[in-house]
């Protein structure tokens, strides 16, 4: 059956040879009208997309997950969107992005926000993200490899499927063929509108199935490139095919994600501050997404360390219950909570006090569930423990795709032999000092992915990033320890959905009564 679906399929694939060979030829240009023809598109698509999500999800009584939808479906997309026709504006009139530099002998790197322009400014006030690469490395143009490339899109996460054909029509130069996940499927037309000129331009096909059919894709001849975003389980087979062996595999595998909450001098409000953001991450998406944390490392030592557990425990408590809609969800639960889930609606909970040598199976896979783990490690002051957590994590955790560093100013001060140097030190692709490491999953400015020399199970390569800087190393995202105003992907803010729903609307038509407009929301807290 899914080998017949495959040929069926294949037959389509010569409209996606041509289209490919055309978007060799467009120039700058015509790149940027493609893109603004899909900004278009998406405008007249978000509101369905995101109503659909919430329904199928069957969450439209939680009213957060109206706003965690607008930040992980629409509002991503059209940011890059933005982001992509900016870049080949600037293109078309000889302007390229900044060159890296390497400061007082550190690694070569470029700052990448806040963006040009007052929105990153005025709603992202003070945060800040550099991606360090390869010394001497400088910008070079998108790729045009004029071929095809196979997705294969997760079922967690809307947006990702699709910032995954636009990365590789925009910034790699194929056309594509995006298989969905079953959970989308009812997303396809969603996804058909939203996308309607890469369709009409013979850049893109869409189809909906299970692994074995994407096993069956991959193997077509006509296929050059497979990007993934799904299981170790199903990477490990795409790298074992030797029909696979000559084509260029990507993939995004999840973490079993670390957050390090540094030793110190906590004032209550900071403990309380950070706990509201922890309990928020773990419980988005119900715990099915590769940013929420799963690991909170603490110091054993730490005087408020008692304190700091009763916090995140009255947070997750105060977060909604939510039946799942992943299948793998109830499992995960009871592996990573120690106990079967007593009610199908699974509540945000916590698991303290765990052993580093008893209990290290648990931190070698990615738990997709509302569940956090939390592991106290010996160490003397804030450096020598956090340079013992950082070894463990390396040795014994898995992933590499992104972790958090919590720290109120003097406590993040103490890291040795900088704050800079211990964290550029942490194995992962993103790292986000005091925020939230999906920030860097939605930037477009900020590529998503493992780095270069990361175990095979953890993922390979890099999505997305405009700054079109090669052999990137790491990103590194921080933020105010207190950010004003308050983040709108937090649940406490009153006005995230819409704050979000017109920072997208902004991002798709960019205008300063739009922009006006979604500060009077963000400020709305």
């Amino acid at each position: 059956m899914h080998r017949a679906r495959a040929t069926e399929l294949a037959a389509g694939l010569p409209d996606l040879v041509s289209g490919a060979r055309a978007l060799a030829q467009r120039s700058h240009a015509g790149l940027a009208d493609l893109v603004r023809d899909c900004r278009r598109s998406l405008a007249g698509a978000t509101e369905r997309w995101v109503d659909a999500s919430v329904a199928a999800k069957g969450w439209r009584q939680h009213t957060h997950s109206l706003a965690e939808e607008w930040a992980s479906g629409p509002l991503p997309v059209a940011r890059f969107l933005h982001l992509l026709h900016d870049l080949q504006r600037d293109l078309a009139a000889g302007r390229w992005p900044p060159v890296p530099k390497a400061p007082r002998g550190g690694d070569a790197g470029v700052e990448v926000l806040p963006a040009p322009g007052l929105a990153d400014a005025l709603l992202l006030r003070g945060h800040r993200a550099r991606l360090t690469c390869a010394a001497r490395a400088v910008p070079r143009e998108p790729a045009r490899a004029a071929d095809i490339a196979l997705v294969l899109g997760a079922g967690n996460v809307t947006a990702t499927p699709v910032l995954d054909v636009l990365h590789q029509v925009f910034l790699e130069g194929r056309a594509v063929l995006c298989k969905l996940s079953p959970h989308h499927a009812g997303l396809e037309p969603v996804f058909a509108q939203a996308l309607q000129p890469l369709l009409a331009a013979g850049l893109l096909q869409l189809c909906c199935g299970d692994g074995a059919l994407g096993a069956e894709l991959a193997r077509l001849p006509q296929i050059a490139a497979v990007h993934l975003t799904g299981s170790t389980t199903t990477w490990a087979r795409l790298r074992g095919d030797a029909a696979l062996a000559h084509k260029q595999l990507s993939a995004e595998v999840g973490c079993c994600t670390p957050a390090f909450v540094v030793p110190g001098s906590w004032r209550d409000a900071e403990l309380h501050h950070v706990a509201r953001q922890l309990a928020a991450f773990v419980a988005n998406n119900g715990g099915a997404t590769c940013v929420a944390p799963r690991l909170v490392l603490t110091a054993r030592a730490w005087p408020q360390r008692a304190a700091f557990l009763q916090h995140l425990r009255r947070q997750l408590a105060a977060l909604p219950a939510r039946v799942p809609f992943h299948g793998a969800a109830a499992a995960c639960f009871a592996a990573a909570a120690g106990a079967a889930p007593v009610h199908e609606a699974l509540a945000p909970a916590l698991r303290a006090d765990l052993d580093a040598g008893r209990d290290t199976e648990l931190f070698a896979r990615e738990h997709f569930a509302p569940v956090l783990l939390e592991l106290p490690l010996p160490g003397d002051g804030a450096a020598a423990w956090f340079d013992r957590a950082a070894g463990f994590v390396r040795e014994h955790v898995y992933g590499a795709l992104s972790c958090y560093v919590f720290a109120p100013p003097l406590a993040l001060a103490a890291l040795s032999p900088s704050p800079a140097a211990a964290v550029a030190a942490l194995p992962h692709g993103t790292i986000a000092v005091n925020t939230w490491t999906g920030l860097g999953y939605g930037l477009g400015c900020t590529p998503w992915g493992v780095p270069p020399g990361s175990p095979w199970q953890h993922g390979s390569g890099w999505t997305r990033g405009t700054a079109c800087v090669p052999d990137v190393q790491r990103v590194v995202l921080q933020a105010p320890f207190r950010p004003r105003p308050l983040p709108p992907w937090l649940p406490d803010h009153r006005r995230g959905a819409a704050t979000l729903r017109a920072l997208t609307r902004f991002y798709l038509a960019p205008s300063p009564l739009r922009l006006a407009a979604t500060a009077i929301h963000a400020l709305g807290t």
